[in-house]
């Protein structure tokens, strides 16, 4: 069984069961209807950094996009240097609360504004171009789709973008899953709506439904106030993020796609 982590003082990892090579944490404060012999009858996942490479793929074309934009629209200096600076900037807060205001201070902006507005448009609509999913991505959408297992996607960022990488990845056409869902920056789609409104199509209860992505702020809580199953991969964009209390600590941490059909859970209904 994946390892149980402490929830006192001076948290401690445990030895993982054989077979599942240090496949991730438990949680401790997991609810106790949360077994090992669960089964899962649908299963969530986010788009990226769980399916595929985007801090890999995306993370440094978008911030040079921004870059580039930034500079077009007023900031006195050249591509390369807003460049560094937005990735020191990104590695100090990956959610990017105040990248753009700081990248204009540090530029002395004349119209920070404009600038930064130019900036946010061009990070999220930055071209996708071709993109690839992890190795493990459709084996695993297949597994579960074989197991009757109701596979879904929840992205988020700006539609049309999200749209585009889905169709580059394939996944708009795979059977193996069942609905897309577009949640956006205005919010009027968020994760957790999005994730209601599949608990309610499916008509399954929260303990039978697994949600996985890698943001603990982000559908980890969102899974968790559901009360569902939540599993975080712990890499890519927000792999240093830590969660901001107990309501963002997932039942699982692992570190790749691969690790997700060795969780203890029973994959399917039957």
């Amino acid at each position: 069984m994946p390892i149980k982590q402490t929830s006192a003082k001076g948290r401690q990892r445990k030895t993982a069961r054989p077979g599942v090579a240090d496949a991730g944490v438990a949680n401790s404060g997991v609810d106790n209807s949360k077994t090992a012999d669960s089964k899962i009858g649908c299963v969530i996942f986010d788009l990226d950094d769980t399916l595929y490479d985007c801090f890999g793929q995306r993370v440094h074309v978008t911030h040079r996009y921004a870059a580039q934009a930034m500079v077009e629209a007023g900031l006195h200096t050249d591509v390369e240097a807003v460049y560094q600076a937005r990735m020191r900037f990104f590695r100090q807060d990956p959610i990017l609360r105040h990248i753009d205001a700081e990248v204009c201070r540090l530029f002395a902006a004349a119209d920070p504004e404009a600038i930064a507005l130019a900036a946010r448009e061009a990070y999220f609509n930055c071209p996708v171009g071709k993109l690839k999913l992890f190795a493990g991505s459709l084996p695993l959408l297949r597994f579960l789709a074989a197991h009757e297992v109701r596979n879904f996607i929840v992205s988020f960022g700006e539609p049309k973008t999200q749209h585009e990488k889905v169709k580059s990845l394939g996944l708009d056409r795979e059977p193996a899953v069942e609905q897309i869902f577009y949640a956006n920056r205005e919010k009027t789609l968020t994760k957790e709506e999005a994730f209601r409104q599949i608990h309610k199509k499916t008509g399954l209860p929260s303990r039978q439904m697994l949600i996985v992505g890698d943001r603990p702020s982000s559908e980890i809580r969102a899974g968790k106030a559901l009360g569902m199953h939540t599993v975080r991969i712990r890499r890519g964009e927000f792999a240093s993020q830590s969660p901001q209390g107990p309501e963002e600590e997932p039942d699982y941490v692992i570190r790749s796609i691969f690790e997700v059909r060795k969780l203890p859970f029973v994959w399917g209904l039957v």
